[in-house]
């Protein structure tokens, strides 16, 4: 089951369009809701505590509540709610930006999520943890980013990018995966162990 979920940050509210797929079930956290409204989405669930909404949230969408005082974010309760629906893939709309630490701590939260694919979707990019074997797609000229997080990462392999990797290990606090470039359309990432955080930046985009 692939699930959407919406969060409230404010630089996606400028993504006219929002992002192409199917999906088939939709949960909002929070100020998500907004998103929702903007883009022409019915939401099936909406999750958070209902501070950061422009209306009331309508009474026909399933709802659960929980205080401003808790200790989660509404990003982590909601990737709760997809897999307790039954995901197995889940994409993350309105989840980077706005306050850092919101965002640093959303990134770092599905590192442990094994059970489920995660994948961040914005306009400019996307963000996800590297599986063993990954395949790509964007454009000529798009760059990618790859940061170990947690520990070193080895046997890191890449195809169709400029700066080539042949079995490398990445050491986290270094650059040294840092501003690749697509040769063309699509790339390649393979990773024998550790936590691989690949960063994806759409080329000609603002």
């Amino acid at each position: 089951m692939h699930i959407l979920l919406l969060g409230g940050s404010p630089e996606t509210l400028l993504w006219d369009r929002g992002p192409e797929g199917s999906w088939d079930v939709v949960v909002c956290a929070d100020g998500g809701y907004n998103l929702a409204l903007k883009w022409g989405i019915e939401p099936d669930w909406i999750i958070g505590d209902g501070d950061s909404t422009f209306v009331p949230y309508p009474e026909h969408i399933k709802q659960e509540k929980y205080p401003a005082r808790k200790d989660a974010t509404d990003c982590e309760l909601a990737i709760d709610k997809a897999v307790e629906l039954g995901a197995s893939q889940v994409t993350l709309v309105g989840f980077l930006g706005g306050r850092l630490d919101h965002t640093l701590a959303n990134i770092l939260g599905i590192a442990r999520r094994h059970e489920v694919r995660c994948v961040f979707e914005e306009k400019w990019g996307r963000v996800f943890f590297a599986e063993k074997s990954n395949d790509i797609f964007g454009k000529k000229g798009d760059l990618l980013s790859l940061i170990p997080v947690g520990g070193k990462c080895e046997g890191v392999t890449t195809w169709g990018l400029e700066y080539p990797l042949k079995s490398e290990t990445l050491h986290p606090f270094s650059t040294r995966g840092i501003s690749n470039v697509f040769l063309g359309d699509s790339c390649s990432v393979t990773v024998e162990t550790g936590e691989l955080l690949v960063v994806h930046l759409r080329s000609g985009v603002e």
